[in-house]
C-alpha cells in the first residue's frame, strides 16, 4: 500500500500524533507511515522534501487540535499565514497533487472555516473531518483504520509498495492469476489486522507486561481463505503464527496497553504511562524556559538554579527538577518490562 502522512502542529498536538503514529504503524508497518519532517538532511531545501514526500503518499491525515489554526510565532502573527509554515506546505502540497486529505480533529477541536484559511488550502474546509476523542480512542482509531485501509491501497497499474506483501506473479500464470492475487491480498491485510489484534490484546501491569495466554497459542493462521485456482489444495496457502506476529512487536518495542512511547526524542520507544508521555513532551517544549539565558559553566545548556539535565539518553541536556530526572531514570530502567514479550 501507499504511504499515510501524519500532518501536525508540535504545538497543537504533537501527544496525539505520537499515539496515532503508534497505533497506525502496529497496524499497517514501520516504512508506511510517516509523521512530520524530522528526516529532513542538513541542508536540504525542506519545501521540495515535503513535496517529495507528499506525492508518494496516497493519504495525508491533518491533526486539528484548538490551537491548529491560532498558533502564532515570535512576532504575534498567525503561523498559518507564512507561506513557509510546515503545516500549510504539507497541506496545499497534498490538496494541489490530489492526495486524500483527512481533517482529524482532536481535543474536541472543530473545523476551520474557508473565510480563516490562506487561499491554497481553502479546500481543507470542505473535507469531511474524522474525530477523535481521548474517551473512544481505541474505538475510533479502529474505524480511522478501516477508512485507511480502502483508501491508500495501490492504485491499479502502479508498482506494489515493498511495505505490503502482495501476491507473487507464478511463472506458470493464467486467466485465475487475477483471482489469485485477490485472495493474497486480502489475506495480506487479515495477517495485519490480526498482528494489530495481537498488540492491543496483550495487556500488563503497571510496572511488568504479562502476556494473555490465549494470545499465544500455537496454532498457525491462515492468511488466505481458499486456494488459489490452478494449484492442488493447500498450495499457495500462506500460514502466519500468532507467536511470529506477537514476536514481531516484541522486535519494534511495541508497549503492551496502556503504556505508550515516550518520544523524549525521535525513536524513543521506552514504554511510560500516557501521562508520563505527556510531561516528557511539555518538558521539551519548556526546555529553553529553564536554561540560563547567557549560559554558563556548561555552556548553552547550563540548567537554572534548581534544575538538572533529564538524562532520559545520551546527551538528553533537557533542564528538569530532580524528581522529574528520577523518574525518568525509572522509566528507563522499567521499560523492558512494559513491551510486548516474548512468546513462551
Amino acid at each position: 500500500m501507499r504511504p499515510i502522512f501524519i500532518s501536525y502542529r508540535r504545538e497543537d498536538t504533537e501527544g496525539q500524533a505520537g499515539r496515532l503514529f503508534e497505533s497506525l504503524r502496529e497496524v499497517f508497518g514501520e516504512h508506511t507511515v510517516f509523521m512530520d519532517v524530522a528526516t529532513i538532511e542538513p541542508g536540504a531545501d525542506f519545501r521540495r522534501a515535503i513535496e517529495t514526500n507528499i506525492d508518494k503518499c496516497a493519504v495525508l491525515l491533518a491533526l486539528i487540535g484548538r490551537t491548529w489554526l491560532t498558533v502564532t510565532d515570535r512576532e504575534g502573527k498567525r503561523r498559518i499565514d507564512n507561506p513557509n509554515d510546515f503545516v500549510r506546505l504539507e497541506t496545499s502540497s497534498a490538496l494541489k497533487r490530489d492526495v486524500t486529505v483527512i481533517p482529524v480533529l482532536v481535543q474536541g477541536a472543530t473545523m476551520p472555516q474557508e473565510a480563516d484559511l490562506p487561499a491554497e488550502i481553502k479546500d481543507l474546509a470542505y473535507r469531511n473531518a474524522f474525530e477523535l476523542t481521548h474517551a473512544r480512542w481505541d474505538s475510533d482509531v479502529e474505524l480511522l483504520i478501516r477508512t485507511l485501509r480502502t483508501r491508500a491501497v495501490d492504485a491499479p497499474g502502479e508498482p506494489a509498495s515493498a511495505a505490503t506483501p502482495h501476491a507473487i506473479p507464478s511463472p506458470n500464470a493464467n486467466a485465475g492469476k487475477g483471482h489469485a492475487r485477490m485472495w493474497t491480498i486480502g489475506g495480506a491485510v487479515a495477517a495485519v489486522a490480526l498482528m494489530g489484534a495481537v498488540v492491543l490484546k496483550i495487556s500488563g501491569s503497571a510496572h511488568e507486561a504479562k502476556a494473555n495466554p490465549a494470545i499465544l497459542a500455537s496454532e498457525p493462521v491462515p492468511a488466505t481463505t481458499a486456494s488459489t485456482p490452478g494449484n492442488q489444495a493447500g498450495k499457495g496457502d500462506q500460514m502466519v503464527s500468532k507467536k511470529a506476529l506477537q514476536r514481531a512487536a516484541h522486535d519494534r518495542g511495541a508497549c503492551v496497553k496502556p503504556f505508550v512511547w515516550r518520544q523524549a526524542q525521535p525513536r524513543d520507544k521506552v514504554c511510560v504511562t500516557p501521562d508520563t508521555q505527556s510531561r516528557i513532551l511539555a518538558e521539551n517544549r519548556a526546555a529553553s524556559d529553564n536554561r540560563m539565558p547567557n549560559g554558563g559553566a556548561y555552556g548553552p545548556d547550563t540548567c537554572k538554579q534548581g534544575f538538572v539535565w533529564r538524562a532520559a539518553f545520551d546527551g538528553d541536556t533537557v533542564c528538569v527538577t530532580p524528581e522529574s530526572r528520577q523518574m525518568t531514570a525509572d522509566d528507563n530502567m522499567l521499560g523492558a518490562r512494559r513491551i510486548v514479550p516474548l512468546p513462551q
